[in-house]
């Protein structure tokens, strides 16, 4: 048989056992995903499940359920998990409550978070807790969520997509283009509210989805993976005749290799968890294998149609486990030694899981489909059916393996990798006869490497006071403390009754929640687009803007992203700070708030005026699921907003707003109908001392009435005509 038919059978195969991927854990196997923080900038704390006190919270470390963050006044981060990008803004506390592959449980006590869900898993429940109610996500979209502590209020914005909000008497459903005000907790009352203007973490937010949505990586790699359009900025792609598409890193030092900047963590439950230095280093070390091709290191992704299973690193310790000699001196003490594992060579978990999961973690980040070796194929194929044949995990055996990457071997002393030192500076300088030892040592098959740490290695933050307890949230059935143990009870919201419809919503009797107001009766249609039968009216708020254009202080054309102030290291392309656009101050957890308001000032014109039709960044397709494209929002007629102090203006920076398009080799199945015509807002009345609404443009039909034309001027007649 041909190595292209050998790999393409066993690539059926390997397809087969994934279609079953969310029920293929045991009860003692790991989550088959973990968050990735994606952003950080400012101070960004981190409070480890089990960990009583404040981390600093590094970049590309794995969140797990019970983690949570809290970002100063003035800092942000961003977390991603699977498909969502999470995006939250200074002076927020946010808990990831429960995190697995059907229950991603998000807890937010203050501040304000911004959710972008770019497809739902049909088994998957994705749920936003608030002190006042929570926010079950039903379609994928984009969401935003305030926290008012001191008014015991939250303002929940559905820019696109739809949820269901629950708490003690309360199961309404809220459409997208309306913003809705939660007040008090038992009984907890919801009314529609005027949708407040952007802020800064609006337009952060915006920015972010252009650079995801016009990722190329998203042509090679799974959109289950996050950060795959990191890769765009640091590195290419090129095909290969042996392992198909390989992306190479541009931006390493000579002689880099994997695994080697950075630091190990121990995260629960998979252990030692490597924790990279690079803002691209979370994909190709917890997902696919490298490989060297043509004297480079590449990265091999898995197949892109599947949802591949995390794993904390994809190396081969050697010397048999903790307390195992090597066989030669490294200065007294342990040692723990690694290697990069290549394409489709067996990755055996050195924590706890059962062979199951690790026929599972090893299907989905190989694509077997594209290797053209045919000794590879091979041992790929023997391992996984010798995988489905044992009971346990000690029984797996890895023989006959040629491991291509040994000769890469690193090695510290046994404290520096508990302790979490930099490999960099920890790392031996071998010689070839320590170098040798370890090519010839044993591969640790289901062990660690080394004992495990007194406590999770992030590294205590001395200038954060005692944190508070944890947060006590509204979940859907009832108050709860944002932990998963006290979540474990109630699994999932599914079994909840069906909700109100929206046009069961009223305004706020009295609006708490800062800078918005009671809407006007009718003020908010609701857009019944997505039901069918019923007539399409978006009037209110249809999307999210992609081009800026009619807001104050801003360029006309969106062809270039707001200005990144000086610290720009964790994400190109994105802002580093916001010194530029000052806020409120909001206290941290256990504090109390200064300020009710945590939302950055507004421009001085707020009234929203029409904008032009945008230029829309090219939407990827992915199986099964779409990513609803933003669209410009236009203000309601006749309603004007507030004079607000004018904020600073934003600066183009360098990076383009547009990114190259995904190539259309995906067929996507929209998880919404389609908009369509929206009839305008009827117009309201202006309230006293209101700023008038902006006149209406011509419309593009050419119906409106055309402007004034001065008349044309004859020319003037001579006094004395020629004679004949």
């Amino acid at each position: 048989m041909r190595p292209g038919k050998l790999g393409l059978a066993a690539g059926i195969a390997a397809l087969a056992v994934v279609s079953t991927l969310p029920t293929f854990a045991q009860d003692d196997d790991p989550p088959a995903i973990a968050a990735r923080i994606a952003y950080l900038s400012g101070n960004v704390s981190l409070e480890a499940q089990g960990d009583q006190d404040w981390s600093v919270a590094p970049l590309n470390y794995p969140m797990v359920s019970g983690d949570r963050i809290y970002t100063d006044q003035g800092a942000r981060a961003a977390i991603q998990s699977g498909a969502i990008d999470i995006r939250v803004w200074g002076g927020s506390d946010v808990t990831l409550t429960n995190l697995n592959e059907q229950y991603e449980q998000i807890g937010i006590a203050q501040g304000s978070i911004r959710v972008r869900v770019y497809a739902i898993d049909p088994d998957n429940t994705i749920e936003v807790d608030t002190p006042s109610g929570a926010v079950i996500i039903q379609n994928p979209g984009d969401y935003r969520v305030n926290v008012y502590p001191d008014q015991q209020a939250s303002l929940v914005q559905v820019n696109s997509g739809t949820v269901q909000i629950a708490g003690p008497g309360v199961n309404q459903e809220v459409d997208q283009g309306e913003a809705v005000q939660l007040y008090g907790t038992n009984p907890v009352e919801v009314g529609v509210v005027d949708m407040p203007g952007y802020d800064d973490l609006d337009n952060w937010s915006i920015n972010r989805d252009r650079h995801i949505m016009g990722s190329v990586s998203a042509r090679y790699v799974s959109h289950w993976v996050p950060g795959y359009d990191d890769l765009d900025d640091y590195g290419s792609w090129s095909p290969t005749s042996d392992y198909g598409p390989i992306w190479f890193p541009r931006t390493v030092a000579v002689g880099w290799q994997p695994y080697t900047t950075g630091h190990w963590a121990y995260v629960a439950p998979w252990g030692y968890t490597w924790v990279d230095d690079a803002a691209w280093g979370y994909a190709p070390f917890h997902y696919g294998r490298w490989v060297q091709w043509q004297g480079r290191w590449g990265w091999v992704p898995g197949p892109p149609a599947v949802r591949p299973v995390y794993a904390p690193a994809f190396v081969a310790f050697v010397g048999g486990g903790p307390g195992v000699s090597l066989g030669v001196s490294f200065g007294g003490g342990g040692v723990a030694a690694w290697f990069p594992l290549g394409v489709a060579e067996p990755f055996v978990p050195w924590y706890h899981c059962s062979p199951r999961y690790v026929r599972t973690v090893n299907v989905t980040n190989v694509n077997i489909t594209v290797i053209h070796n045919v000794t590879v194929v091979n041992n790929y194929n023997t391992f996984i059916t010798h995988v489905s044949n044992v009971r346990t995990v000690n029984e797996i055996q890895v023989t006959n393996i040629n491991y291509v990457n040994r000769t890469h071997v690193v090695a510290v002393r046994a404290d520096a990798m508990t302790s979490g030192a930099r490999v960099q500076q920890a790392a031996f300088h071998l010689n070839p006869q320590q170098q040798q030892a370890l090519v010839r040592a044993p591969i640790a098959v289901a062990r660690p490497p080394v004992a495990a740490p007194a406590h999770p290695v992030v590294g205590t933050r001395a200038n954060i006071s005692r944190p508070a307890a944890r947060p006590v949230l509204m979940t859907p059935h009832g108050r709860a403390a944002a932990t998963p143990t006290s979540n474990a009870a109630h699994f999932s919201p599914k079994t909840l009754p069906k909700p109100a419809p929206p046009t069961a919503l009223k305004p706020a009797a009295r609006a708490v929640v800062p800078n918005v107001h009671p809407a006007a009766p009718g003020a908010h249609p609701v857009n019944n687009a997505n039901r069918p039968g019923a007539p399409a009216n978006n009037a209110a708020r249809p999307g999210q803007p992609v081009n800026n254009v009619a807001r104050p202080g801003q360029p006309a054309n969106n062809a270039a992203r707001p200005a990144a102030p000086a610290n720009n290291a964790a994400r190109p392309g994105q802002p580093a700070n916001n010194a530029a656009h000052p806020t409120p101050e909001v206290a941290r957890p256990g504090k109390p708030l200064e300020q009710p308001a945590n939302r950055p000032t507004q421009p001085a014109n707020n009234a929203r005026p029409a904008t032009p039709a945008p230029n829309h960044p090219a939407t990827p397709a992915h199986p099964g699921t779409s990513r609803p494209t933003p669209e410009t929002r236009p203000a309601p007629a006749g309603r004007p907003q507030p004079t607000k102090p004018e904020a600073h203006p934003a600066t183009p920076e360098a990076h383009p707003a547009t990114q190259p398009a995904r190539p259309e080799t995906r067929p996507a199945q929209p998880a919404r109908p389609a908009t369509g015509a929206h009839p305008e807002a009827k117009p309201q009345p202006a309230r006293p001392g209101a700023r008038p609404a902006p006149q209406a443009r011509p419309a593009p039909n050419g119906k409106n009435p055309p402007p004034n034309r001065k008349e044309e001027k004859k020319p003037p007649k001579e006094e004395n005509p020629p004679q004949r």
